[in-house]
């Protein structure tokens, strides 16, 4: 069990506290804190003796009892920086531990130290998760187990039953059993949502390898039909490729270019002919001419013309001789040209006679050119369709080898989807497992569980203090409380009565009686132990002095058998005869709250 124990406060520019530092030591004993208003001396209050109690508070979580606003903390008088120290020590069975907390405001810092060496952290807020994980404090154990005030809080016995449930599992830590069932059942919905999948997809998976089991089947029978046809195929492919092979070698190849070189030069021929021929029918014309012209001229001579045809002077009656000579001439040339161009007829015919043999030459090579091509034509189609069945038949012993390899693909696949599934199995049966484990937990944690037992335990403990603070307290009043924390209050006449049907005092003497018993079995259940326990406004009850002095030796027994610091906050004179310690007297004089000694008051 960890233990806390508080040692020393000391404040300044602190609400009402000012320059003058306000120093509390927590030692063993029941103390009080009280004072006077010099301000309003007519008045007991309004002193600043929950400042101390606000500057634990303060100094621990860096919020007040009251939850002010931050810029209401410091004192609005002296204008200084807000600063608090509180020293504490953490005990455990392995060592013994010294701390201080120093927390300004104006700006907000806050420094821990343990043994003298700085172990502040990075950031306020890191800082203060340390400190609470230290002191093991939470504002609601505080509140209830270290600083408790009667009259600024609800009494428990006025809350509603939610609100008494809730104060009964803040207080006692079952809201552990709330936070482990959220987080159960969360963890039961997610591993069940997982769970959910995996059975989905085992279903799938089972799906799958049936349907793989049908496809191998169906495969493995079209194999056998698939495999005849392929076989006959080939068979179909071989001898077809042999009918192909033997009309090969009917189509002999022949030369194309040779057939079309010979074609070449007969066209070249043919255009020599041709060419002659031009030739030939040019000069013949020429030459008709030449006769015609000459004919012409012959014929002129003799005539009345002036002049000779042929020298072209003038013609005499004299000249006879003359123009018997031109016309001899002309008529030999005649003759020369007429069998001059007998010779080129002839030249022109045999001309003809050899482009009509070239053509025929050439008709001949170009229908064998064509003979040629067809046969190379036919051969390439025949070597196409060959190749193109040896090609089938590659694709044939291809698709028998897939056939043949399929069912051993199917093979793998169901090999593999049935090692998955079993895989999910496993899965499956380990998540119903761990569902199975978890509703246990969830049943332990349940209300109907473990937390029913305890709260079972913790009711017996609560009515049993409960009934022992009331008799402490002198009330005629018996209250007993079932498992739903509804409350039943019998009086002193044996009836029924609700709280409020109660004087001021009974409640009081009711809800004194309470907090006592909370404490008592905060302290019995908790891991960890606080030295100090504040009493805020405990004696400002509607106590009578009977009532006062019961109430005076509770605490005073209390704080002896709890070996701890007791501080008891009032503004009644009376509340001084309790203290077993110190009185730590408070002024309040221009608005600022001062310690002074006791004795100078």
């Amino acid at each position: 069990m960890k233990q806390v124990n508080f040692k020393r406060v000391a404040i300044q520019h602190f609400l009402s506290v000012g320059e003058e530092p306000v120093e509390v030591k927590f030692d063993r004993g029941l103390h009080v804190i009280t004072g006077e208003n010099k301000d309003k001396p007519d008045r007991r209050n309004a002193i600043g003796k929950s400042t101390v109690a606000d500057s634990i508070y303060f100094a621990i979580f860096g919020d007040t009892l009251r939850e002010l606003k931050k810029d209401l903390i410091p004192n609005n008088i002296t204008g200084g920086k807000t600063h608090v120290e509180l020293d504490f020590e953490v005990v455990t069975p392995s060592n013994t531990r010294n701390f201080k907390i120093v927390r300004h405001l104006n700006p907000s810092k806050v420094f821990l130290y343990e043994d003298g060496v700085d172990k502040t952290r990075d950031s306020i807020g890191n800082t203060n998760k340390y400190i609470c994980d230290m002191t093991s404090a939470t504002p609601s154990i505080f509140q209830n187990c270290v600083i408790m005030t009667v009259n600024n809080a609800v009494p428990f016995m006025a809350k509603n039953k939610i609100e008494k449930r809730k104060f009964i599992e803040d207080i006692f830590g079952l809201e552990v059993f709330s936070k482990m069932l959220a987080q159960i059942r969360a963890e039961y919905n997610e591993i069940k949502r997982d769970s959910d999948i995996e059975v989905t997809k085992m279903q799938e998976v089972k799906n799958t390898l049936g349907s793989y089991n049908n496809q191998r089947d169906s495969v493995i029978s079209r194999r056998q039909e698939k495999k005849k046809l392929y076989l006959e195929r080939r068979e179909n492919n071989t001898r077809d490729k042999k009918v192909l092979q033997e009309d090969l070698v009917t189509f002999v190849e022949g030369d194309t270019d040779a057939i079309k070189a010979k074609i070449d030069d007969l066209y070249l021929k043919r255009d020599t002919c041709e060419d002659k021929i031009s030739e030939y029918v040019g000069d013949i014309g020429e030459k008709k001419a030449e006769v015609t012209h000459t004919k012409t001229t012959y014929s002129k001579i003799g005539t009345d013309e002036a002049e000779c045809p042929v020298c072209l002077r003038p013609m005499e009656d004299h000249d006879v001789e003359h123009m018997e000579s031109e016309k001899e001439a002309l008529r030999v040339k005649m003759q020369s040209m007429v069998e001059n161009i007998k010779v080129v007829n002839a030249a022109l015919t045999n001309a003809k006679e050899i482009k009509t043999k070239v053509q025929s030459a050439i008709n001949g090579q170009t229908n064998k050119l064509s003979e040629v091509k067809l046969a190379n034509q036919k051969r390439a189609n025949i070597n196409q369709q060959i190749a193109q069945i040896i090609e089938w038949e590659k694709e044939l012993d291809i698709d028998l080898a897939a056939v043949e390899k399929v069912t051993t693909d199917f093979d793998d696949l169901i090999n593999d989807t049935g090692t998955r599934l079993k895989d999910i199995e496993k899965k499956v049966t380990k998540f119903k497992k761990g569902l199975a484990k978890l509703d246990i937990v969830k049943y332990v944690v349940s209300e109907e569980g473990v937390k029913s037992v305890i709260v079972n335990k913790l009711l017996e403990l609560l009515n049993s203090k409960l009934l022992h603070y009331l008799k402490r307290l002198d009330s005629n009043s018996i209250c007993i409380f079932n498992e739903y924390f509804e409350e039943e209050i019998i009086n002193e006449k044996n009836k029924i009565c609700s709280y409020f049907n109660f004087s001021g005092a009974e409640r009081k003497a009711m809800d004194l009686a309470c907090l006592f018993t909370f404490s008592d079995l905060r302290r019995m259940q908790g891991g960890v132990k606080y030295n100090l326990a504040i009493y805020d406004e405990l004696f400002d009850s509607s106590f009578d002095e009977k009532g006062l002095e019961l109430v005076t030796q509770i605490l005073q027994e209390r704080t002896e058998e709890l070996n701890e610091c007791s501080i008891v906050i009032s503004h009644r004179k009376e509340s001084i005869k309790a203290a077993t310690g110190d009185v730590i007297y408070l002024t309040k004089e221009n608005g600022i709250t001062k310690r002074v000694a006791f004795e100078e008051r």
